[in-house]
Parts: C-alpha cells; sequence; structure tokens
C-alpha cells in the first residue's frame, strides 16, 4: 500500500538508464519499504537486511530477494551476494547505508570507504532521500501516526562511468553530501505543523539528559511536554518540534542540538574515565 499522501520527484535518473541500480535509501521510518516499493514497482531488486532478520524464516527472507548481512563489520560475503544480484540476474539492490533508524531526525554518519563498494559494484547509484516519513512515524513517539505529508527525492548520483573516474575519498563525500539532512530543522524552516497532542510522547527516549540539573534518566516525554523529574524543570514542544522552557532559559531549542551535547558529555566522560 502506498502511505497517506506520499508523492516523490525524480531527478538525473535519465543518467541511470534501466538498470539495475544500487539504491541507497536513508532509513526514517516503518513505511521506508512501502516508499521503496512505490517508487520502483514493477522492477524487482533485492533488499540488505540485517541477519537476526532470518531467524526462523530464512528460506522466505531469501525468496523474496533479501540479503543477510552483519552490520557494522566487514562482510565480503554480503558483496559477493549484491554483485551476484546485480550482475548476474541483473536485480537492483536496495541499501540503508546507515544501517538503523534515526533517532533524533538526523543523518547517520556512514562507514568510510563505501566508496570502494560502489567501484567494485560498478553499477548506477541512485539515491532515496524522504521528508515528512520521520515525522508521521518517528520511533521515539511510540510509533503513533502523526498527519504528516511524506515526500521523497530520487536521484542518479553517479554513473558507472563517474565511479571509475572518482577517487574513493570523492565517492564518500558525495555520499555524505546526499545523506546530510535534519528532519527537525526541515519541519522547523519548511512551517510543517504537528499539533497532535501526543508529539512528544517517549521524546525521553532521545533526550534523557537534563541539560537544567544534569539528572539522567529522569526525563519523560507525555503529551506535548518533556519533564526532569528530579528538578521538575518543563519544555514544551511545540507545533513545529521545537522545544521551549516553560520557565527560564531554553537550554536546546532544538532536539538534535541537545543529543549531540549529550553524545560529547559521553565523549568527555569516556576521555576521564568516568562513564558508567
Amino acid at each position: 500500500l502506498i502511505p497517506i499522501k506520499f508523492s516523490h520527484v525524480k531527478k538525473d535518473m535519465e543518467r541511470a538508464g534501466k538498470g539495475p541500480y544500487l539504491i541507497l535509501m536513508n532509513h526514517s521510518c516503518f513505511l521506508d519499504l512501502e516508499i521503496a516499493s512505490a517508487i520502483f514497482y514493477p522492477m524487482p531488486y533485492g533488499i540488505v537486511a540485517t541477519s537476526d532478520g532470518f531467524v526462523g524464516k530464512d528460506w522466505l527472507m531469501r525468496q523474496i530477494g533479501c540479503i543477510p548481512t552483519q552490520k557494522f563489520v566487514s562482510d565480503l560475503q554480503l558483496v559477493r551476494d549484491m554483485d551476484y544480484l546485480l550482475k548476474k540476474k541483473k536485480t537492483s539492490v536496495l541499501m540503508y547505508p546507515e544501517a538503523g533508524y534515526s533517532f533524533d531526525g538526523c543523518a547517520t554518519a556512514l562507514p568510510r570507504k563505501m566508496g570502494i563498494l560502489l567501484k567494485r559494484l560498478g553499477v548506477p547509484v541512485v539515491t532515496v532521500i524522504t521528508e515528512g516519513a520521520f515525522h508521521r512515524d518517528p520511533l521515539y513517539n511510540m510509533l503513533q501516526i502523526r498527519d504528516v505529508k511524506v515526500s521523497a527525492h530520487v536521484k542518479c548520483i553517479a554513473t558507472p562511468e563517474e565511479l571509475k573516474e572518482k577517487s574513493v575519498e570523492e565517492l564518500d563525500a558525495l555520499l555524505d553530501e546526499s545523506f546530510s539532512f535534519d528532519n527537525f530543522a526541515w519541519q522547523r524552516d519548511n512551517k510543517v505543523s504537528i499539533d497532535e497532542p501526543f508529539r512528544a510522547d517517549g521524546l525521553h527516549r532521545i533526550l534523557y539528559k537534563c541539560p537544567h540539573c544534569g539528572a539522567e534518566n529522569q526525563m519523560e516525554g507525555k503529551g506535548i511536554h518533556l519533564t526532569c523529574q528530579a528538578c521538575n524543570k518543563q519544555w514544551t514542544m511545540d507545533e513545529y518540534g521545537q522545544l521551549n522552557a516553560n520557565e527560564g532559559v531554553t537550554e536546546y531549542p532544538h532536539i538534535p542540538d541537545w543529543n549531540k551535547w549529550q553524545r560529547e558529555c559521553v565523549r568527555q566522560e569516556l576521555e576521564n574515565g568516568t562513564y558508567m
């Protein structure tokens, strides 16, 4: 089924030819496969999937074209399987290079030397970047569906000839540029209103540390509010996804900035030897 209000635009796809392609898509929510299916139907494609998804249904997953992989490690068998589908079966391959859903709506750092894989496969590289999908069904919000229009941008970013010409570093930079996005900034800048009364439910799954008192795991996202149970400071999430303190200073109105601060705190604790 096509997601409600789903639309997409294509750019430079004439450069990609008829395929097969290596399709690289950002991972926003559970709608991603529906979006990909709607865009590329009836073209067949295999899907790179984490190996734990094959447990108890290995035969079925392989029959529908899924390719197992171990995440975050080098996987030469994965490369061979992708090459087999693309070259022998003339079938496109869909891959989520971030290897996981985005929790704070920002791009996850891609593995270095992805350019080596692109060169090895030697087929047109097509990206699919969504807008609105993260906000329609975000993981932090307990998978509650919100009324948000969903769209996708489909683009050929490299032809086989360009893959030969460019260095690995240039291809990595090209991917970094394609996968540089901030969904909360997009919502704010485009005035995308989300006025559901549960929009802050589960926000503590991202923002677990209070910037006012420093307490950890005392935050609670409920309704439209985020509250620290330790110091009772409270923030309200407005309809454009920004946070405002009910009293006092608003430390981080932009959710990714708050999450970035948390990560910096963890890094500092690791360097100091105080991380627990």
